[in-house]
């Protein structure tokens, strides 16, 4: 799983949680960091020093954010971004955005995540840009949507898969498929997190997974026509999964249990 996805889709979620009321601000930090060393936010509000995620969020709470939304955009596919032109090309370097829901008279800003790799773990500094208003994300599925059009893509896309033979590869493919399975396992998602939206997120990052090995394998694509051809069947279907995980990841919390009251 790219490091910037993961970083984006962890503190979206966890960031979601705390501002839900399903998480403590200790709780949600700690699933945002998760081994990396360091995390400091940059900008909130849009001015000062870097700051801990833990003064970041109770910030941006405190500035009336209610939700933050995950964006995955890609060249020629800007699906989600709210702008401006400056937020779209920043985000298309960082490879994940965070958006926040606040009520209109607040406005809106984006965290873009640079990650510097060091010898004792990865430093992350997250940069808050101002965003045009977005609600809801312009584009992005909801939920359910997004479960239903990527079941439906991968059974449309499954014969033109099979046709191109795109799951013969090299032999370090099942040891590549073992790590991601054990990446996913490791994952550490909110409790609030509905339970569709954490199948959600597991499969639709196995199946981006599986789509970057096929990329990068030669496969039984021996021309440059079915290299192609390979290419634009594969290319709905990542959309779909990266629609997916930002649907996934920005999912509201399930509400708490009804506590019933047994009278004698």
């Amino acid at each position: 799983m790219a490091s910037s996805l993961r970083r984006a889709g962890a503190l979206t979620c966890w960031g979601n949680s705390y501002l839900g009321g399903g998480s403590s601000l200790d709780d949600a930090v700690a699933g945002s960091v998760g081994t990396d060393p360091l995390h400091r936010v940059v900008g909130v509000p849009l001015e000062g020093e870097p700051v801990s995620l833990a003064v970041a969020l109770g910030r941006l709470r405190a500035q009336g954010v209610t939700a933050l939304r995950l964006v995955l955009p890609e060249a020629g596919d800007l699906t989600g971004l709210p702008g401006p032109a400056a937020l779209s090309a920043s985000a298309l370097v960082a490879g994940a955005v965070i958006v926040t829901i606040a009520p209109l008279q607040q406005g809106a800003c984006a965290l873009l995540p640079t990650v510097v790799e060091l010898p004792q773990g990865a430093v992350v500094r997250w940069d808050v840009v101002e965003a045009n208003m977005s609600f809801p994300p312009y584009g992005l599925p909801t939920l359910s949507e997004a479960d239903r059009a990527l079941t439906e893509m991968v059974a449309e896309t499954a014969a033109t898969m099979a046709a191109l033979d795109v799951a013969r590869g090299s032999g370090d493919i099942t040891s590549r498929l073992a790590s991601l399975d054990r990446e996913l396992r490791a994952l550490d998602l909110p409790p609030s997190l509905p339970g569709r939206a954490q199948r959600l997120i597991a499969s639709a990052t196995r199946l981006l997974g599986v789509l970057a090995i096929a990329v990068e394998s030669e496969g039984g694509a021996i021309t440059a026509n079915e290299a192609e051809r390979r290419l634009q069947a594969l290319r709905p279907l990542r959309a779909a999964a990266r629609y997916a995980l930002c649907a996934a990841y920005s999912a509201e919390a399930e509400p708490e249990p009804e506590r019933h009251v047994r009278h004698r």
